[in-house]
């Protein structure tokens, strides 16, 4: 499909830069031409990228470098900055999570959005995007789990060398977890729901990675204006691999990340490890990190190893369904897990890019607005407060005026979730 080329340039050349760069160029029509980064060490990685690409430390000159689309991956707290000056600049503007991490630079964005109607704006938040979650989302509206009761989601990953793996800035602001990567979460189970938070009441510690100068373990419960109660889990140094677990509870059946369980102990597998997309993937990654000189190991050797694992996977998944078929006699409790893993980063930034770029060849709105992206944000700064202060915390504090544009989104009142809940409690 021929496309009018779409030149990409990234503010802040990172590993969230690196991850999207290899992603912008399996998407049809769009170039990374050029680069910003204040900072010495990002502009060497991006040199040593591509000669051709035009790096600077002048942002106005990167700006009027023949850009169409910004993609700003630069530490939290200048996403604002950023994002406000290149939408005043008529450039299309796609924000890594979070969106910022202070309501004001929220309002920022929201307000330099408003005054760029031609342009679009997005956040990659890519946990939408796997299509695990979008199928647990088609199962949800569908009505499939009943009336549900109760959501959680896991950010669980050892970030104790990668923390500043290429850069220190997350130790330089004090980067809270549950913000700049609990915000995956929080984003995912308001968008699975497609509801909002009324109320947080969180716990936080600092005993898995004491090297950081912030908690490192951030827990929050969530009420929902519905009633449902949600849990986010945000742990930095846990001795594990990645863990992303997400869990649905509804009255007729309930989700256990790719297992759908039924009232009679029955489950099934609603969506399975997909090794060939992946592999497809991988190799064409791998053609365009050759192309523009990307260092790397991409020998034939490690392609068939990639291609193996992904078949183990593959087989290892098939085995555990046909075991789960044959023993029908188990006790109740004998499968309560998907034993591998369904979360393939390469494949969510992927996806969340295109759905951007498309959305600026279609002259649509992308599944994560800003908007949507500035209550997650606002959704987790009360988390905040609450593990820093012990309290729970109503969402009407963090309820920006320009969220009111959507009135059926508009927060319940968190007096009428007490009364409801003193009233059940009271019953006989």
């Amino acid at each position: 499909m021929n496309h009018t080329e779409l030149k990409v340039g990234f503010v802040g050349f990172g590993g969230a830069a690196l991850a999207q760069y290899r992603a912008f160029h399996l998407l049809d029509g769009c170039r990374v031409t050029a680069v910003y980064d204040p900072r010495p060490g990002g502009r060497t990685r991006a040199r040593n990228l591509s000669p051709t690409l035009f790096i600077t430390d002048d942002f106005d000159a990167f700006l009027n470098s023949g850009i169409d689309i910004v993609s700003v991956c630069s530490p939290d707290r200048t996403h604002a900055e950023y994002m406000a000056r290149s939408l005043a600049a008529g450039k299309h503007v796609i924000s890594e999570k979070p969106l910022t991490d202070a309501l004001e630079g929220c309002q920022t964005i929201l307000h330099a959005e408003q005054q760029a109607p031609d342009c679009v704006a997005a956040v990659q938040h890519q946990m939408r995007f796997l299509p695990i979650h979008q199928e647990m989302k088609r199962i949800i509206r569908r009505g499939e789990l009943g009336k549900i009761s109760y959501i959680e989601g896991y950010y669980v990953h050892n970030l104790t060398t990668r923390a500043n793996a290429y850069d220190t800035w997350r130790f330089e602001d004090n980067a809270t977890p549950l913000v700049y990567s609990g915000c995956h979460f929080v984003d995912l189970l308001r968008w699975l729901l497609d509801d909002e938070v009324v109320e947080v009441a969180g716990m936080a510690n600092h005993i898995a990675f004491p090297d950081y100068p912030e908690s490192d373990c951030n827990v929050i419960l969530l009420r929902f204006r519905s009633g449902i109660i949600g849990k986010v889990i945000t742990a930095f140094g846990a001795g594990r691999p990645q863990d992303h677990a997400v869990r649905v509870y509804g009255t007729e059946k309930s989700i256990e990340n790719n297992l759908l369980f039924t009232r009679d102990n029955r489950h099934r597998v609603f969506i399975r490890p997909d090794p060939f997309q992946t592999i497809s993937g991988e190799r064409n990654m791998q053609r365009a990190f050759l192309e523009h000189n990307l260092n790397g190991n991409h020998s034939l050797k490690h392609r068939a190893s990639y291609m193996l694992r992904g078949l183990q996977a593959l087989a290892f998944g098939h085995l555990f369904e046909q075991l789960g078929r044959r023993y029908k006699e188990l006790p109740d409790y004998a499968i309560s897990n998907y034993p591998l893993r369904l979360y393939e980063h390469g494949f969510a930034v992927v996806a969340s890019l295109n759905n951007f770029v498309e959305a600026i060849r279609t002259r649509t709105r992308p599944l994560c607005t800003v908007t949507d992206s500035a209550k997650t944000v606002a959704t987790c700064l009360a988390g905040v407060e609450s593990y820093r202060t012990g309290r729970f915390v109503a969402m009407d504090a963090y309820w920006l005026p320009e969220f009111a544009e959507t009135p059926s989104i508009a927060p319940l009142a968190v007096e009428q979730q007490h009364a409801l809940v003193t009233t059940r409690a009271a019953a006989p």
